[in-house]
């Protein structure tokens, strides 16, 4: 059995590794972590390298476990960003951290990237620092901070690291890291796809670059409507095949971002799942790290989704193309658990960011090499989008039929209207798949708020809850949908978020969790929370901003429940709907007492309460 990549000197024998990776989460030699996938890949490529994870920022010895690397230090917050991780859509700190030991929250600082690279470059001078992960990806350009809410600049120059490797970069890491032992400079490297460098004062930009330049820092920080040009622009030049340079400038910077990386192939994803992972944390660790307990059973198929969900970060960091596993690499992969310790035959999940996208992508590479579309599926599906649910119906029969496996669940997204499409998958999906109950994501049932979130129609849902309905009552099954809505979502006024609280009354919907909006960077959803304005349509648009209207909202979409009824009445005598107040059919609460004025309810002790402390 093969060892965990190194946490100390003595693991690697004192030998310096060529490439040592910083992160702020746990080391758990998994592939669904990122430090571990790029770690064992480098490996894969003929590396050394070694782990230092969630040093304490604040002590230098913490950055000294390993020595100096020989070519250069990675370093990334995490499988989150670091505010994301710590910090609740109502900006409340988070009480628990699933990527560290016994969940103890506070083991990472706020913006990660940022400290651990100070602290290298002032420890190891000289050495270059690369910074990569979600945190750096989505925050490679000038971004809105939701929590300080305010303009930041891009986290390259904030962090002072020589280069920002972006995406899921497999292949510009391993491409430094040939160059930087063939003896070449970090500078020699700027020329290579997925990464962004920074220019100084006096350097000069290539004369030969066919590029795009962005509204600055500066001209976003002052005007919302050049922010959301911006990222406009990021989006529609993220086609690895045609996408042209960017550059921005930061005062007297400019900020680089060569094109995308091309996405690994079914190939190249095969051979990195197929790595010598452990599947365990480093033994050093004496308690357990809870995200491991939801990815263990668990099996990616593919990365990347076509969607472009206007909320959602998936598109701009791991790219609209689909990438999918052999069908043999997973077989494999199955048939491997069956030898861990502890493993009772249950496959709790095997599928991806969209499970059902499995080998669904483009089937015409000549489009695929011109398209700037932000979404396959939105407004309309592209013709040349495949929707073929055979390879992924393939391969849950043959899963299910392994020796040793007992139930192969299907617990990741379900994209349902491409569902819709084919009643045979419906049936097997209810048939084999289902562990009681199916979580889907129709978001609200708005037509506007759906076309501002770059979702199909409510009717498509609708479509797929019949359909699953008529397959349980045909095989006898009693198994539910449970739906996840959102709120506060740009677009989303009082008239939008009663609408689809009369509708849950209606169809008896009593989501177990509402999703307030969380403007995270580089989302086109945030680019219109900041300037209540479509980045791609330029559509006016109504945003909740602010506590009071973000937490009235998502108070009355809990209005079956008795503890928010003063919450939910307060938000309809606020909003003119005191009508739907009342004993009558179309009331969504009875009489009673409301919180009045709106403001934090505190108890005896002083910590918050209620709807505004959630």
């Amino acid at each position: 059995m093969a060892n965990p990549l190194p946490m100390s000197l003595d693991e690697c024998d004192g030998v310096p590794r060529d490439i040592i990776l910083v992160t702020g989460d746990a080391y758990v030699d998994h592939p669904a972590w990122g430090v571990a996938a790029i770690g064992r890949w480098l490996e894969d490529h003929g590396f050394s390298v070694g782990i230092i994870a969630q040093p304490d920022w604040e002590d230098p010895r913490a950055f000294q476990v390993l020595g100096r690397p020989r070519l250069f230090f990675g370093v990334t917050a995490g499988n989150m960003d670091s505010m994301v991780n710590h910090y609740t859509s109502a900006r409340r700190p988070r009480r628990n951290d699933a990527y560290s030991p016994a969940g103890q929250a506070g083991l990472r600082p706020d913006r990660a990237t940022i400290p651990y690279t100070a602290r290298l470059r002032g420890l190891y001078k000289g050495t270059p620092v690369i910074i990569g992960g979600i945190e750096a990806s989505l925050r490679r350009f000038a971004h809105f901070d939701f929590w300080q809410d305010r303009m930041r600049s891009s986290i390259l120059l904030d962090s002072k690291a020589d280069l920002l490797a972006y995406g899921m970069a497999e292949h510009s890491i391993v491409e430094v890291a040939r160059r930087l032992k063939a003896g070449k400079s970090i500078e020699d490297c700027r020329d290579i796809p997925g990464l962004c460098y920074a220019l100084g004062a006096k350097d000069q930009l290539p004369t030969n670059l066919i590029r795009v330049e962005l509204p600055s820092f500066d001209e976003c920080r002052s005007e919302p409507l050049q922010f959301n040009r911006a990222t406009a622009l990021v989006y529609r030049e993220s086609n690895p095949h045609c996408g042209k340079v960017l550059t921005q400038r930061h005062g007297a910077r400019v900020l680089v971002q060569n094109p995308a990386s091309v996405p690994l192939t079914t190939e190249q994803l095969d051979r990195l799942h197929e790595l010598p992972f452990t599947q365990a944390p480093h033994p050093s660790y004496r308690a357990p790290i809870p995200a491991l307990a939801s990815m263990n059973g668990s099996i990616a198929v593919n990365r990347g989704c076509s969607g472009g969900c206007s909320f959602c970060a998936l598109t701009i960091h791991q790219g609209k193309d689909v990438t999918s596993r052999s069908e043999d690499s997973v077989l494999r992969e199955i048939k491997g658990m069956s030898k861990r310790k502890g493993w009772k035959g249950i496959i709790s999940d095997l599928g991806g960011p969209t499970a059902n996208m499995f080998h669904m992508r483009c089937t015409s590479p000549e489009a695929e090499k011109v398209c700037r579309r932000v979404s396959c599926l939105h407004p309309v599906r592209c013709k040349h989008y495949g929707t073929d649910h055979g390879p992924y119906m393939r391969l849950l029969r043959k899963a299910r039929k392994i020796p040793g496996v007992r139930r192969v669940y299907v617990n990741s997204g379900i994209r349902y209207d491409l569902a819709d499409l084919d009643a045979r998958f419906v049936e097997e999906l209810v048939e084999h798949h289902v562990p009681g109950q199916l979580s889907v994501a129709p978001e609200h049932v708005s037509d506007d708020v759906l076309r501002q979130m770059r979702k199909p129609g409510i009717q498509y849902f609708e479509n797929f809850m019949e359909r699953f309905k008529q397959a349980n009552e045909k095989l006898g099954k009693k198994q539910f949908v449970v739906p996840y809505f959102q709120c506060a979502h740009p677009g989303v006024g009082p008239r939008q978020c009663i609408e689809l609280a009369r509708y849950m009354k209606r169809t008896g919907l009593r989501p177990r969790q509402v999703q307030m909006f969380l403007p995270t960077p580089a989302t086109l959803a945030t680019a219109a929370y900041l300037s209540g304005e479509d980045p791609l349509t330029h559509e006016k648009i109504y945003v909740a901003r602010g506590d009071k209207e973000r937490s009235r909202q998502h108070a009355l979409l809990f209005f079956w429940k008795q503890e928010q009824w003063p919450h939910v009445r307060e938000a309809l005598n606020a909003w003119g709907y005191s009508d739907l107040i009342g004993h009558h059919q179309d009331a969504l609460v009875p009489p009673g007492p409301s919180y009045g004025k709106w403001a934090r309810k505190r108890s005896a002790k002083g910590r918050p309460q209620g709807r505004a402390a959630r």
